[in-house]
């Protein structure tokens, strides 16, 4: 992962220069860390023990995970663990931003979504294309903004994550915002480990998603 970590800290550097002169409101100055992490560390280290009761704490930490690091970000205004289906069918993670300010700063000006929902699998199998087509419907119908979080992915998965951000012109009447962000447990380890500015983190995954490049960041079978 050094490449990623290089990449993420050189792209954090650049951006934090160039909002110091053109931004008043950025990532770095709606994102807390002044304990670098402690809570999450935690989790972490319990994920990567593996010593879980069942396989529902195996699901429930890295949902807990994500929702503590979310809501460090001042412009998110909430953010609920579901783990029951909604009008969207089943959907692990629903944020709510403040306002549009959030995806302006996350590079989707005038780009904006319904809304935002994650998925978390924490499990060794790679995520298939067949678990992905269904976050596709999830995203679609609701025109949200979606993140994924996995161990690791199959080329098909990939390559049906791809075929929704470069082709959704073709497909949704309506597509403005709508993107599947996929990561892995393994990028969000190293943000907290390194102790990086994770708002800054989903900027540059947002970003790299878009033209799928983040896959060359993503573990694949």
């Amino acid at each position: 992962m050094k490449e990623f970590i290089d990449d993420l800290e050189d792209y954090i550097k650049k951006k934090q220069h160039f909002d110091l002169l053109k931004n008043e409101i950025c990532c770095g100055n709606c994102f807390q860390n002044s304990d670098l992490y402690n809570y999450e560390k935690k989790l972490v280290e319990k994920i990567r023990q593996g010593n879980y009761k069942n396989t529902k704490e195996r699901g429930d930490i890295l949902e807990d995970l994500l929702k503590s690091i979310f809501q460090r970000i001042s412009l998110v205004n909430s953010l609920s663990v579901t783990n029951r289906d909604t009008s969207l069918g089943q959907i692990d993670l629903i944020l709510t931003p403040l306002d549009n300010t959030l995806f302006d700063i996350w590079g989707l000006v005038a780009d904006y979504p319904e809304g935002i929902i994650g998925e978390c699998k924490n499990y060794q199998d790679s995520v298939g294309r067949e678990e992905i087509e269904k976050f596709c419907w999830r995203v679609s119908k609701g025109q949200q903004l979606g993140f994924f979080v996995a161990t690791k992915y199959t080329k098909g998965a990939c390559d049906e994550i791809g075929w929704i951000n470069k082709c959704k012109q073709l497909i949704l009447v309506k597509n403005s915002g709508v993107y599947i962000v996929p990561i892995t447990l393994e990028m969000v380890e190293c943000v907290i480990s390194q102790n990086m500015n994770f708002c800054y983190f989903i900027e540059w995954s947002i970003k790299l998603s878009k033209n799928m490049a983040i896959t060359n960041y993503l573990k694949k079978n």
